[in-house]
């Protein structure tokens, strides 16, 4: 064969599957250049129009796929509906939570134009994630992801708390890496694959190889998605990461790491079912256990808000216990809910950290409906959302897991997961006590709400309602999402 013959056998990547990635890189290195380069005094400014329009731009792009589906770079990269459905969420989040961090680094006297490049480079991270079952590429985007999220968290100039979050979510968080490549490799060596697909579907007469791999892998998620017992680092990066970068890694972040678990359920065969169900199973029940018993005691609002975090990665373990087309359904969709909930939750917290005296304390939410009664309205919303009532997000995403866990008979988890509801009724039903049943334990001036973070906590809390009382606004994104993973 000659060379000309060569040539002509090697496909050309389709970049147009590629497109928003490629928005995204071009936008990190450009606000990489703009940071180095621009005046001091119009670099916020520049920065921020800048990040919109990429991100809009991204936004827009992400409707182009559905019409060329499919996989490129040598089968390397899937262009599904479950990775255009995070993507799409993922850039969404970022807009709303975007609209927060000029004003509130500014009152913290913290500004970093690292910031937006950092930020557009994470979530390239979290795209690549969504679109791939290869494991180096996996490994080489939770990196991005998870370095960009530890620069991140220490943001916050002169926080010692700051750091201290972000240091052990550095520790912990390369030590989640290091035992996930060790599952890697020895899945490797049972398949001679580093495709998930190929993995899970290989029929080798020696499993010791793959259970192990198994057991690994899922150990290196369970950190990063603050699973117990590998959850030490939330608390503390949850509450010392600007408010903001809180809000992000408890949506996208959860989002990208939440993925490559989405992408294996289908893969389950029936002879690991059991096994695969009772180990997911009782890290779940662990977490929405240890999660609310722990949020209870909390008199910091921002730490209770992470200890819910984990409660909430508990849900969506139990939906993800049941490796079926429904279980799948429930966790794109908790996913989902849970990224409007959490957002607006922190977001809320971002506005009243603008004030030097607050200190995120349960007390300081006494009569908060007297000083900012749009922003008291919004979180009791929230809170009634995380808790799932209805006819909120979080009621629709809590019947999905209980509707998952009757298809394989799981009681005793769907009984866990209405105990720790009932648990976690102690502290949302208190600081909405606190808000509208107390008396204003002190005069609470907010500063000056931008007309963009208005928007963005009135898109949240409109959505943390109507998504729970019309589910089929997005359900055709997760139903897609779900039949398009039992089918390959």
């Amino acid at each position: 064969m000659d060379l000309r013959e060569l040539v002509g056998t090697i496909e050309i990547p389709a970049l147009s599957k590629f497109l928003p990635e490629l928005i995204l890189l071009f936008l990190g290195f450009l606000l990489f250049t703009l940071e180095l380069f621009i005046d001091k005094k119009i670099k916020r400014t520049v920065l921020s129009v800048v990040s919109y329009i990429g991100y809009f731009s991204v936004l827009i792009s992400l409707l182009i796929p559905w019409r060329f589906p499919g996989d490129t770079f040598y089968g390397l990269f899937t262009n599904d509906a479950l990775a255009i459905t995070v993507k799409l969420f993922a850039v969404l989040f970022t807009l709303a939570i975007l609209a927060f961090v000029n004003d509130y680094f500014k009152s913290k006297r913290s500004f970093y134009g690292e910031f937006y490049y950092i930020l557009a480079f994470t979530l390239l991270g979290v795209f690549i994630i969504a679109s791939s079952y290869n494991l180096v590429i996996i490994y080489v985007a939770l990196e991005l992801v998870s370095v960009g999220f530890y620069i991140l968290t220490a943001l916050l100039r002169g926080s010692i708390i700051s750091k201290e979050g972000a240091f052990k979510y550095l520790v912990l968080g390369g030590l989640s890496i290091a035992i996930a490549s060790y599952g890697a490799a020895f899945l490797y060596i049972y398949s001679g694959s580093l495709d998930l697909k190929e993995i899970f579907t290989y029929k080798g007469e020696d499993i010791h190889y793959f259970i192990l791999g198994i057991v690994f892998f899922l150990i290196g998620f369970a950190v990063k998605i603050g699973a117990v017992p590998f959850h030490f680092w939330v608390p503390d990066a949850y509450q010392g990461a600007p408010t903001p970068v809180t809000a992000l890694m408890a949506s996208v972040g959860k989002l990208a790491f939440f993925v490559p678990l989405i992408r294996v359920m289908p893969l389950i065969e029936e002879r690991f079912s059991i096994v695969w169900t009772i180990t997911v199973g009782i890290i779940a029940a662990l977490t929405m256990l240890y999660g609310n018993f722990v949020a209870l005691v909390q008199k910091d609002v921002k730490r209770l808000l992470a200890y819910s975090s984990i409660a909430h990665t508990g849900y969506i373990l139990s939906a993800a216990a049941v490796a079926r087309e429904i279980g799948i359904q429930a966790v794109v969709y908790f996913l989902i809910v849970y990224g409007i909930m959490s957002t607006g939750s922190f977001l809320v917290l971002a506005l009243l950290e603008k004030r030097e005296d607050w200190q995120n304390q349960m007390e300081e939410f006494s009569g908060l409906r007297f000083n900012a009664p749009y922003l008291a309205f919004a979180f009791f919303i929230y809170m009634i959302a995380l808790l799932g009532v209805p006819p909120t997000v979080g009621f629709v995403g809590k019947l999905l897991v209980l509707m998952s866990l009757s298809f394989e008979k799981l009681w005793w988890l769907a009984f866990v997961v209405i105990v720790s509801t009932a648990i976690s009724t102690g502290y949302y039903i208190r600081l909405v006590v606190l808000m509208y049943m107390k008396e204003k334990g002190k005069d609470i001036v907010i500063s000056r709400v931008s007309p963009g973070e208005k928007l963005s906590l009135a898109v949240l809390t409109a959505a943390s309602v109507l998504l729970g009382a019309l589910p089929s606004l997005i359900w055709f994104l997760i139903k897609a999402s779900a039949q398009n993973l039992i089918m390959r």
